[in-house]
Order: C-alpha cells, then structure tokens, then sequence
C-alpha cells in the first residue's frame, strides 16, 4: 500500500523523536559511573520507556522505505506497550528516592500490581483499543502529576542552575502530555488521512515530543548549550 503524506509525516517524526530519545536517555543513564547515583540510570530507563510506544510507528516506517512491508498489528501493540510497565516502574523508583523514600516499597507494589493487571487483563480483553487507551491515559497523567511535583523540589531551590533544571523538567512533562493527548485524539478528530490539517497537526505533535526530550535532558543533565539559552 502506497503511503500518504500523513504517513511519511507521522513515520519519519516519529523516528527522529525515537532516535533522540534513546541517544538522550542513554546519556543520561551513562552519567552513572561519573556520580554513582541509581537515580540516572532509573531516569534515563524512564525516558527510553516513555518513548516506547513511538518505536513502532518508526519501525514500520523504516521497513516500509526498505522492504515496502509494514509491521504486522501484533507487533504494532507488542513493541509499542512491551516496555511501558518497566518504565512506570523505574520512574517511580527515581521519584520515592527524591521525594517520598518512607512509602517507596508501598508505591513501587502498587505499581506492579497496575502493570501486572494491565499484562494479565490484555489478551482477554475484547476492546483492546479502549483498554490500552484507558491505560495510557492514566499513565501520562501519572506521570504528569508526579513529574510536576518532583520538579517542584528543584525549582524552589536557591541554587539558580537547580532551579533551572526543575522548570526544564516541569517544562518537559507538561510539553510531552499535551502532545501525548493530542496524538491519541488526531485519530478520532481527522478520519480523512488525507485531510492536509492531520499532516501539519502530527507534525506539530511530533516537533513537541522532540521538544520534550531535550528539557527532559536539560531538567537531569543541563549541558552547557543548554545553560547558555536558559541561564540567563
């Protein structure tokens, strides 16, 4: 089958943001052995989970221009969700280490009972469409709220680079769950692929997951290129 404008769009953003979110999220978890500290690897697993249900969408893209086949369904939902209970996992690890260490093993087993009924439940489910989207939901919003209050330690810091990681990583959560809803609403909103409006709307969700990676990067890291757009 032929691909659409939306298609070429839709895959090759989606491999940029893939590409840049491992090669991110591996510079973060790499920065362990220089500072000792769990916390980068946790992170930098968190991140390359976050990315997880876009490695699909690049893969079928990349063996479309190669072989001129596309990834079969089940792989479409095995590859995009496979990774997703580990990263929820390891970001909730990182998050009770900074901010809530007392109640850590309570919240790392209701995190595994979650992504254990979500593993269990899935192959009896009739409409998995609606299972997994329900399931997605909660996760960004998870990660929406639990990002922004970790964030907040950081940014009412009186260290000045401190705080401009905490509003870089707060940027970064916020920007990622606007582009997460809005790329699972563009299905439901535009049913004409061809309409030129879902081009440029993927497009724009694609530019801010990218966006998102790099202040995620800049939140845990800050480079100095980084520093030197935001330091001021």
């Amino acid at each position: 089958m032929a691909l659409q404008l939306v298609d070429y769009l839709q895959g090759s953003f989606s491999l940029i943001f893939v590409l840049i979110s491992l090669f991110l999220g591996l510079k973060i978890l790499f920065k362990y052995p220089k500072y000792k500290s769990r916390l980068y690897i946790l992170v930098g697993l968190s991140w390359i989970g976050v990315a997880n249900p876009y490695f699909p969408d690049a893969i079928s893209f990349l063996m479309n221009i190669l072989i001129q086949q596309s990834l079969a369904v089940e792989w479409y939902f095995i590859i995009g969700n496979c990774f997703i209970p580990l990263a929820l996992l390891c970001w909730f690890i990182a998050y009770t280490d900074m901010t809530n260490k007392k109640n850590q093993k309570l919240i790392i087993f209701l995190t595994i009972l979650y992504s254990g009924l979500f593993e269990f439940t899935r192959p009896f489910t009739v409409e998995f469409g609606l299972f997994i989207t329900v399931y997605l939901v909660i996760i960004i919003l998870i990660l929406l709220i639990t990002g922004i209050k970790f964030a907040q330690k950081s940014i009412r810091s009186e260290d000045r680079d401190v705080r401009l990681k905490g509003k870089l990583l707060r940027a970064a959560f916020i920007t990622f769950s606007i582009a997460a809803v809005l790329d699972s609403l563009l299905g439901m909103i535009f049913g004409d692929p061809t309409d030129p409006l879902l081009a440029i709307m993927v497009v724009i969700v694609r530019i801010l997951l990218i966006i998102s990676a790099f202040e995620f990067y800049g939140g845990f890291i800050l480079p100095r290129w980084i520093h030197a757009i935001f330091g001021k």
